[in-house]
């Protein structure tokens, strides 16, 4: 591969790598509204603080905790580009649970500074509104959920039994420009290193894909069909020998025992030995270094990419919800 060639397909990969961080910049900055739901906790209070401590007792409105009472411990973000305020409202945020559950009581635990988060709770349904939610301002709340199943003493409130109640948990909105309420798990977020254990061999790929490149520019554009051949040294005796290509038509001729070494084009070789020689144009494995190089290079980049958003992520919902 020519140096033009070199730095064409070099420009060629910059110009991607450019025009796909323009693309994802240019879509973040959109003027669009985004509201994400972020469930910080939810689990069983009696299996998570009465069943395994003997002797202790916890009451809510009198009446002793038992299984079936839930907490839900969540966030609503505005981490969208553009402020929320009542006129874009239309019908309020409202968090709907499955039939065979009951809101016991919301509070609202922490908010942004200066932001007013009224709701509206009936058995089944929760509504929260506002009057202005700016960009980055949130609000959390914990709530105790019932299970009212008739059937609710036979039922094993298991943490898989508890992800399907949550599964079922729907949220609803008419909020003027927005498509839907993000949903993530703070656990996932806070706890999610397969990524980062991805970074070694992401970085691994990046190396080898650029080495990849390099040799596409190192290895010589044509090679010879066969390379090792008998000649007469000096003193008439046979000598067994390997050829190499190498660049503008020169070939290194090397002796098996590495005693006599030679350059000399290939004209001149097969004109001094009478020794036809066939060289071929190595377009194949150019092609071949180039695709995995590429493919390397931009499936790196994409999984760095990708990391980095994952850790804006986190340290974003970190510094919302001062979470160490």
């Amino acid at each position: 591969m020519t140096l033009n060639m070199f730095l064409g397909l070099l420009g060629i990969i910059i110009t991607i790598i450019v025009g796909v961080m323009g693309i994802i910049y240019t879509y973040r900055i959109r003027n669009i509204p985004k509201i994400t739901f972020l469930e910080q906790d939810f689990f069983s209070l009696f299996e998570s603080i009465i069943k395994n401590m003997d002797g202790i007792n916890i009451t809510f409105e009198n009446i002793q905790i038992n299984p079936s009472l839930l907490m839900l411990k969540a966030s609503f973000i505005n981490n969208g580009t553009i402020d929320i305020d009542s006129s874009m409202v239309h019908e309020p945020l409202k968090i709907k649970l499955p039939e065979n559950c009951k809101w016991k009581r919301i509070k609202i635990t922490k908010a942004s500074p200066n932001v007013n988060i009224n709701f509206k709770m009936s058995d089944i349904v929760t509504e929260f509104d506002w009057d202005l939610l700016k960009r980055n301002e949130y609000f959390s709340f914990d709530a105790l959920i019932e299970i009212i199943d008739n059937q609710k003493e036979s039922i094993e409130i298991d943490n898989e039994y508890i992800v399907k109640i949550y599964e079922k948990i729907s949220i609803s909105h008419r909020i003027t420009n927005l498509e839907k309420i993000n949903e993530e798990n703070l656990y996932s977020i806070m706890k999610s290193k397969r990524l980062k254990r991805l970074m070694f061999p992401l970085i691994s790929t990046l190396v080898l894909g650029l080495v990849l490149l390099t040799l596409i520019f190192i290895v010589p554009d044509q090679s010879l069909s066969s390379t090792h051949y008998i000649i007469k040294d000096l003193k008439n005796n046979n000598m067994e020998i390997k050829l190499i290509y190498l660049k503008n038509d020169n070939i290194l001729i090397k002796s098996i025992d590495n005693k006599y070494k030679e350059v000399l084009a290939v004209d001149e070789f097969v004109k001094r030995y009478n020794i036809p020689l066939k060289v071929i144009k190595n377009t194949m494995i150019i092609y071949v270094f180039a695709f995995f190089a590429l493919l390397g290079i931009l499936m790196s980049i994409s999984g760095l990419i990708n990391y980095l958003f994952i850790k804006r992520k986190e340290n974003y919902i970190k510094m919302l919800l001062d979470i160490k």
